[in-house]
Parts: structure tokens; sequence; C-alpha cells
């Protein structure tokens, strides 16, 4: 499971459109249905209903949000706090 990977989940949760969230996400499109297919391979069940005109997410990605959200959110803090940490160490 990669990083960008949970990014890409989100962008595509919150656009409902894979060509906004694979601009957004500066990656071609093809590239960017790669990745959501990855990580759909890596949970094991479909996160995203493709039927519609606009993408909606599954009962499986609408449990799952919360956690990449959660997920993302904790990881940006711990990068911030170890960035801290290291330029008080440097000084």
């Amino acid at each position: 499971m990669e990083l960008t990977w949970l990014e890409d989940f989100v962008a595509l949760a919150e656009t409902g459109n894979f060509s906004r969230a694979a601009r957004a996400r500066h990656v071609t499109q093809p590239a960017f249905s790669r990745r959501i297919r990855s990580l759909e391979d890596w949970v094991g069940t479909p996160l995203f209903d493709r039927a519609t005109h606009r993408v909606e997410l599954t009962e499986a990605g609408r449990q799952f949000r919360p956690a990449a959200t959660e997920t993302l959110r904790r990881l940006h803090q711990a990068r911030e706090a170890a960035r801290e940490a290291g330029s008080s160490e440097a000084t």
C-alpha cells in the first residue's frame, strides 16, 4: 500500500470524477485509474461504483474514507513533528 493511493482515494471521493481527480493529483488519468485499482486490490473490494456518470463510493468506500482521511492527517502531523524535532536538533 502506498501513501499516494490514499491521497488519490480522497481526491476521487471528493471530486467524484476520475479526470478531475487525476488533474488535481498531477497524474495522467490512466495512471490514476491504475493506482485506484491497486488500492482496491489491496483492500480486497471495490471502493467506487463506476456505473454512474459521477463516480460514487460503495458501502466499503464509505467505511474506508474516514480511516483514509485520518491516516493521512496523522501521517502529515507526524512528518511535521519530526521536521520540528530535526530542526531543533540542528541548532
